[in-house]
């Protein structure tokens, strides 16, 4: 009997840059021109699609570990750490930042995929991405947790696909980027997605937000990542007043990179407006348990830097705290995780920040079981 893997440190939120052919090379031939490809530009190469407003470059999602002078909006594929898409070099380099398992997600590419204006393209976009994961995660499950993402245009193609990624090697959860039924409303129809997941026991993880429309160019300078939280609040009431979580009550989703500092903040605004005007006829539901029972059972979430999270972590749970380095973007310390989590838990015990690093992300996500 092989033994499990101690684990000691797992970050719940790690990316890909996607290589240039993952769809050219998994899609029918008659979608090959419409799909996501790499294009050179005289400033770097970037991402393009048919119907995308603005390209995406590579930069700010490819900046671990380079110097200040270094990071920009562009750069060259070639110049990219090689495990934002090879799973040999991605097991090295998170051995180099003594990381021991990762769940990892799309690039902000997923966006594109959401949006892609035909649905049978969009099936075909979601299906080659999930093989292409299922093929990296596979190379070392151990450390490599694979997210499915699930198609949005229809219960029935949701669920044939979820069928699909349960029959394959490399998953740890499921990642939701539109409801099943292509809206940004849950409908009664969702439900046979819902239970199909309940069944399964993986966990269904929302990635900052939902959306069903192309990102907008930025019209204004701004920070991004300081409203990643945004959009979170928002799902978490659809998910709590929609009953979808007393008809299914086993069901995981954790909210990933949306931080974790308000959530003792939201959880008490919506308990206190809750309670104001349950008995009104502003309110035709009364929910068998308080919102914040529900966030506290079903909503873990991840942080990267956020250390008002760490002093307050026991009006959020300790239990609901996910790490992640966010690997390989502008906000991760790669390779030096280590010297900020020393830094940022030197008060915390033991115990606790075990949970926080490493035990919440293995169980909520099932690495080593």
């Amino acid at each position: 009997m092989t033994t499990p893997p101690a684990y000691t440190l797992i970050s719940a939120d790690g990316h890909f840059n996607e290589p240039g052919d993952l769809w050219t090379s998994r899609v029918a031939s008659k979608f090959v021109d419409q799909v996501p490809r790499i294009e050179s530009f005289d400033e770097g190469d970037a991402w393009v699609m048919d119907g995308a407003p603005t390209t995406r470059p590579f930069g700010w999602g490819a900046c671990a570990g380079k110097s200040p002078d270094q990071m920009g909006k562009w750069c060259r594929f070639e110049d990219l750490n090689p495990g934002s898409y090879d799973p040999k070099a991605r097991v090295a380099e998170m051995t180099a930042d003594g990381i021991d398992a990762e769940v990892l997600f799309p690039s902000g590419i997923w966006q594109w995929i959401s949006a892609a204006p035909d649905d049978e393209l969009h099936l075909e976009l979601v299906r080659a991405y999930n093989d292409f994961v299922s093929e990296f995660a596979a190379h070392d499950p151990a450390r490599l947790g694979g997210m499915a993402m699930l198609p949005s245009r229809g219960v029935e193609s949701t669920v044939a696909e979820l069928k699909r990624v349960l029959e394959m090697p490399g998953f740890v959860g499921l990642l939701l980027t539109c409801y099943p039924n292509g809206t940004l409303d849950i409908e009664p129809e969702d439900d046979a997605v819902w239970g199909l997941v309940q069944e399964s026991g993986l966990p269904l993880a929302i990635h900052v937000m939902l959306s069903n429309r192309m990102p907008r160019p930025l019209v204004a300078q701004g920070l991004p990542g300081t409203v990643h939280f945004n959009d979170a609040p928002q799902r978490i009431l659809q998910f709590i007043f929609c009953g979808v979580l007393d008809r299914f009550p086993d069901l995981t989703i954790p909210m990933i990179e949306t931080d974790c500092g308000w959530l003792p903040y939201f959880a008490e605004q919506a308990d206190d407006n809750y309670l104001r005007h349950k008995d009104s006829s502003l309110r035709d539901q009364n929910l068998p348990m308080l919102p914040s029972d529900y966030m506290a059972k079903h909503f873990p979430a991840t942080f990267i830097n956020d250390s008002y999270a760490i002093h307050n972590r026991h009006r959020i749970g300790v239990d609901r705290m996910m790490w992640s380095n966010d690997y390989p973007h502008i906000t991760s310390d790669w390779p030096y995780s280590w010297k900020s989590i020393k830094a940022s838990f030197a008060d915390v015990p033991t115990d606790e920040k075990h949970a926080i690093l490493c035990g919440n992300a293995q169980r909520v996500f099932g690495f080593g079981g």
